[in-house]
């Protein structure tokens, strides 16, 4: 009489990469804890009749199996692969203004044409470390950034903000002339 023992596997879902990396769930981590030592084979279907053509690098997120084989005997369990989409930003730089008018960083305009669908923050520096306090009225000329950000994956792009100093004008009425003289007013006087 032969008794086989059932092999068990313990999965540890792969963590999440992002597009267009991929995701081996041949590797031993995914499986680390099993017991029994069964021969591994991949699947994308829960019975078993789908083979996973790639399971060293699947492309697309998902519910794969993963089934241990010894004899006879076998156990087959779910692994999720998680890949999420890399946001792609296009930036369009806003209008310049003259002060004391401020620019908004946060217009739909600026991101127009943007993929993804990520959460957007703003940044005043490119390593998206120093939170910019008021995007939506900004007062000085400068590169900002802005980051969209889908789980793990962000794409961070620079937005280039011009505010111009309006300029003054100091009037001296020019002198009175009697006529038929005229008055010259793009005098520098």
């Amino acid at each position: 009489i032969t008794i086989n023992p059932s092999p068990v596997l313990v999965i540890t879902n792969p963590a999440a990469v992002c597009a267009p990396s991929t995701v081996d769930i041949t590797a031993a981590a995914v499986t680390a804890g099993s017991t029994g030592g069964g021969t591994l084979s991949y699947w994308s279907d829960a019975a078993a009749t789908i083979a996973l053509a790639s399971p060293g690098a699947i492309t697309t997120s998902g519910t794969y199996y993963i089934q241990s084989t010894l004899g006879s005997c076998t156990d087959i369990e779910p692994v999720v692969v998680t890949i999420n989409t890399t946001p792609v930003l296009v930036i369009t730089n806003p209008t310049p203004v003259c002060a004391p008018l401020t620019v908004n960083i946060t217009a739909a305009a600026v991101t127009a044409g943007s993929t993804g669908g990520g959460t957007l923050s703003y940044w005043s520096d490119a390593a998206g470390t120093i939170a910019l306090a008021s995007p939506g009225a900004i007062t000085t000329s400068g590169t900002y950034y802005i980051r969209s950000t889908v789980g793990t994956c962000t794409d961070i792009e620079p937005v280039v903000v011009t505010i111009n100093p309006s300029p003054v004008l100091t009037i001296t009425n020019p002198a009175a002339v009697c006529a038929p003289s005229t008055v010259d007013i793009t005098a520098a006087a």
